[in-house]
């Protein structure tokens, strides 16, 4: 029989795996679909077609479908197991502060915030390197052992290489934290320590140099994301905002506590909130927030917490949990081969290798497994250039795909303008033949 401490654990795996046993096609996962399924197809990242994160998730689902043969269900399998070890390293953290039953709460509600989650995803990849970072620098201080910090390097430099912008600033944040530390403590094994985290999350990224130079990467992953991303994910900071009200409450809590892991844990939270800036709604944040999770539970530990706090903390779990888990759930074993559009893409988009889906629907490309004829995963008004368009609309003339299909719904919050010579072109060229209450057919 199981051991008492491992039905837990196999409780969380088991509704991880139902509640994320569902196909949907979503536009995030659709990403890493696509740019694995171009890599199966002999296109080289960053030169026959176009992303601005890092290769990580690409290559990961690359090397899955090279061991395991190409299907979705292996793509899932693995993020579902990622997803689920990273519960394991937020329950690994709450040990590191104090040892307790009740840290089972801080994983489950992260497991719990994630039915939502497009989880085939460099966010929740990034994310699981982040955790497993944060728990051995919390070994390392513990212990003062420089080992533990090489291995949280290590850690860091594979978050970067899933994505590069969350990774490089919970880099330099370690890296402040380390020489203040040292600085108030003063302490030399800090320092040491800091500067062989930092080494070691330099080491693996010497990768990326010896297979791209590094002007092209500055101008995909550093340039193009700084002047085009922000532009069109503007949304309120109210959930923001909320969730920085959670973190000032307990700074105020813990102000006089003198446990450096407890302001790592602070001070960590602080700055992955403020990576989700740049498109701050209930995904990226709740992706981000398990060490508020983490000390709120902490607090109810230690008898710190007030009635107020306490009816924070259920609101927090209402907030982020039930709500949107619930209200954006895709139901579990549900398929986007069930959906009525199925069918029409099978009966009448046979004729080609090539297919455009657009301009937000990159998972089709994997799906149909066809062969996106241009080089963008997407077009955006106001992200593309007028060029990238043109570029997109000549590799149609040029390839001539039987099918276009269309979903302007999808980008409908991002101000998208259908006078453009693309869909200039799908509009004189091809003609629709389906139609349901989004997704739109057009054959040549």
């Amino acid at each position: 029989m199981l051991k008492t401490h491992y039905w837990p654990w196999l409780v969380l795996l088991l509704i991880t795996i139902i509640f994320h046993s569902n196909h949907p096609l979503n536009s995030d996962e659709g990403i890493v679909l696509e740019g694995a399924w171009n890599l199966i197809n002999h296109k080289e990242l960053y030169i026959d077609f176009f992303e601005f994160v890092a290769p990580g998730s690409f290559y990961l689902i690359f090397f899955v479908w090279k061991i395991f043969g190409i299907s979705y269900f292996a793509a899932k399998l693995i993020s579902v197991m990622l997803l689920f070890l990273a519960a394991i390293g937020i329950y690994q953290i709450s040990q590191q502060i104090k040892k307790g039953w009740i840290n089972h709460l801080a994983p489950t509600i992260f497991i719990l915030s994630s039915f939502y989650w497009p989880i085939i995803n460099a966010n929740v990849f990034n994310v699981f390197f982040i955790i497993w970072a944060i728990y051995f620098l919390l070994l390392g201080l513990e212990r003062k052992q420089v080992a533990k910090f090489i291995i949280a390097g290590l850690l860091t430099s594979m978050a970067i290489i899933f994505l590069q912008s969350k990774g490089i600033i919970f880099l330099l944040a370690v890296i402040l934290f380390i020489v203040l530390l040292a600085i108030k403590q003063k302490k030399a094994i800090w320092l040491k320590s800091g500067l062989y985290y930092f080494l070691a999350s330099l080491l693996p990224l010497v990768l990326l140099l010896i297979k791209w130079p590094l002007p092209l990467l500055y101008d995909n992953l550093v340039a193009f994301p700084l002047n085009h991303y922000m532009g069109i994910n503007q949304l309120p900071f109210y959930i923001l905002g909320f969730f920085g009200a959670l973190l000032i409450i307990l700074l105020i809590k813990y102000w006089k506590n003198a446990n450096a892991k407890i302001w790592l844990l602070l001070w960590l939270q602080f700055i992955l909130l403020l990576t989700t800036i740049p498109r701050p709604d209930f995904y990226h944040i709740s992706l981000v927030v398990f060490p508020i999770y983490i000390l709120l539970i902490l607090a109810s530990q230690t008898n710190k917490l007030s009635s107020y706090i306490r009816i924070v903390l259920l609101s927090v779990m209402v907030f982020v949990i039930i709500l949107p888990s619930l209200i954006y759930l895709t139901p579990p074993f549900s398929s986007i081969k069930y959906h009525a559009v199925w069918p029409e893409i099978e009966k009448n988009c046979q004729d080609s290798p090539y297919l455009y889906s657009g301009p937000f629907m990159p998972g089709l490309y994997f799906e149909t497994r066809k062969i996106n004829p241009g080089p963008f995963y997407a077009l955006f008004t106001d992200f593309n250039a007028e060029e990238d368009f043109i570029v997109t609309k000549q590799a149609l003339e040029k390839h001539q795909p039987t099918c276009a299909i269309l979903n302007y719904g999808i980008v409908a919050k991002f101000q998208y303008n259908q006078d453009n010579p693309l869909d200039n072109y799908i509009q004189n060229n091809y003609q629709l033949i389906y139609q349901d209450d989004q997704t739109l057919i057009y054959k040549k």
